[in-house]
């Protein structure tokens, strides 16, 4: 039997505009692929990537409730990805109800709406649930997150585990924590990671020196080997685990700022970088939440023939990214 003839699982992203869901997107849709009937839920940026996957992505509020009621139950999607958040932690201290109702109503919905259709719910978490006290973090290590990015993070990932014993028949999960992402932004603002470039080059342009965090540490992660990720655990079909995924690179925002000296051929980086030891100010973030990842590999190799399980290398990827926004 051909696999044009074999019955299409019907996969849902939600937050398909966003960085993540872009690679995602791009992943699912692979001509080697074709058993997957895709959809993509954008909203704020549907205009701006509707040409990119015209057949593929739609416009949708996930906070609308009655809207993604219908949509789901009409679509009856077989797996539900999970990849929409206000991630950004400054932002959801300083509006805390619009992050709740994305964060958590949206996750609570699609729970429910995942029972009512028989749908996987695949959820993508975040380091952020764990305090970064202790690391190296295993899936079953205590949570204690500091901010409430990450308090939000933690209730959708109960609510789902709640609803899973509760109906264990009718209700499949797969939880995926995550550290800070990277990749093929549309602009330096778009992520925490490109972000500290905008800085880097404004010291370079006026020779002003800047301080950088140096406190804390960070695990950045290319959003296409997430997204590969994502489908081996999907086809994996080890239900109802928390799995972590994570580079395995140590590195803070002044290192980053280092290697993006480095890319954009800054002679003397430091005279004008200077690390920030101290604790930075605004929404707490743990300290080191490094991620233990064993499980996740362990799962994709015993239940995947031959399976790719790549980890990008920071310093190699930043010069793609900065050649494809033209900044070298």
């Amino acid at each position: 039997m051909s696999n044009s003839a074999l019955p299409k699982t019907r996969v849902l992203i939600t937050g398909a505009t966003g960085l993540l869901g872009r690679a995602l997107m791009k992943v699912f849709t692979q001509p080697s692929l074709e058993h997957i009937q895709l959809v993509g839920l954008g909203w704020s940026r549907y205009e701006k990537y509707v040409n990119q996957f015209p057949n593929e992505l739609r416009k949708l509020d996930i906070t609308n409730d009655k809207e993604l009621s219908e949509f789901v139950n009409e679509f009856k999607p077989n797996v539900i990805i999970h990849a929409a958040a206000e991630r950004r932690p400054d932002q959801c201290e300083g509006d805390k109800e619009k992050t709740q109702k994305l964060n958590v109503g949206a996750t609570e919905k699609l729970i429910e709406l995942s029972k009512s259709v028989n749908s996987t719910l695949f959820y993508i978490s975040s380091d952020y649930v764990f305090d970064g006290e202790n690391p190296p973090y295993d899936i079953d290590a205590k949570t204690n997150p500091l901010s409430f990015y990450g308090k939000t993070k933690e209730e959708s990932e109960q609510s789902i585990i709640k609803a899973s014993k509760s109906d264990p028949s009718s209700f499949r999960y797969i939880i995926l924590r995550v550290p800070v992402l990277y990749g093929y932004v549309e602009n330096l603002k778009e992520c925490a990671v490109t972000v500290v470039a905008e800085q880097v080059i404004k010291a370079r342009d006026t020779l002003q020196p800047i301080e950088i965090d140096n406190w804390q540490i960070r695990y950045p992660t290319c959003v296409e080997d997430v997204a590969h990720v994502c489908y081996e655990l999907m086809i994996s079909k080890q239900y109802n685990s928390i799995y972590h995924f994570s580079a395995q690179q140590m590195k803070t925002k002044y290192d980053m700022a280092i290697d993006m000296a480095n890319v954009l051929s800054i002679k003397d980086p430091q005279s004008i970088i200077k690390p920030m030891n101290e604790k930075p100010s605004g929404a707490p973030r743990p300290h080191n939440a490094c991620l233990n990842i064993f499980h996740t590999v362990d799962t994709i190799k015993k239940n995947l023939n031959n399976p790719t399980i790549h980890l990008s290398i920071f310093e190699t990827q930043l010069p793609l990214i900065f050649k494809d926004l033209k900044l070298i």
